[in-house]
C-alpha cells in the first residue's frame, strides 16, 4: 500500500537488506563486452569488411574488439564508442594496432565525428577506478537490473 510505495521511493527496504549485484571479474567483464561489441558489429570487421559466421570456432579465434585507446584506460575500457570488431590478422595485428594515428584515427573520426572523438580521448584520459569501469560495463550489459 501506501507505505510501501513511501518506503520504495525513500530508498529504504523495510529492514530487508538489499542484495547488490556481484562485482563480474575484469576477465569475464572484458569477454563478456567484446561479445557484446562483435555482436553489435554483426560479427563483421570494421577494417575490411570480412564477415564472420558466430557459430564457428574461428570467429572466436580470429574477430577480435579493439580498443582504439588501449585497455589500460579504465574510462574507455567498456565504451563502445572506443571499441570496434577487427580481424585479429592482419588488420589488428599489422596494421590497425601500428597505426593508430593514422587510418585507425581517421575511420574513429570519421565514425564518431570531431566532437565525439574528442569526448572520447577526453573519457579516455580521465582516471577511472576499475571498479566504476566493471560496475558501468554491467549497466551496460543489462547486469545490474
Amino acid at each position: 500500500g501506501y507505505r510501501e510505495k513511501e518506503m520504495k521511493k525513500k530508498g529504504m527496504t523495510g529492514g530487508k537488506k538489499r542484495e547488490k549485484p556481484k562485482i563480474w571479474s575484469l576477465k569475464d567483464a572484458d569477454s563478456y563486452f567484446s561479445n557484446y561489441i562483435k555482436q553489435r558489429d554483426n560479427f563483421t570487421c570494421m577494417r575490411c569488411g570480412k564477415v564472420y559466421d558466430p557459430h564457428d570456432g574461428l570467429t572466436r579465434r580470429n574477430l577480435t574488439n579493439s580498443h582504439f585507446w588501449a585497455r589500460q584506460h579504465k574510462g574507455t575500457r567498456f565504451d563502445p564508442k572506443n571499441c570496434v570488431s577487427i580481424c585479429w590478422m592482419p588488420c589488428h595485428a599489422y596494421h590497425w594496432e601500428k597505426e593508430k594515428q593514422g587510418d585507425y584515427r581517421d575511420f574513429m573520426l570519421t565514425w564518431l565525428g570531431k566532437e565525439e572523438y574528442a569526448k572520447l580521448e577526453k573519457r579516455a584520459r580521465s582516471v577511472c577506478p576499475q571498479n566504476s569501469a566493471i560496475i558501468a560495463c554491467m549497466e551496460l550489459l543489462g547486469a545490474c537490473e
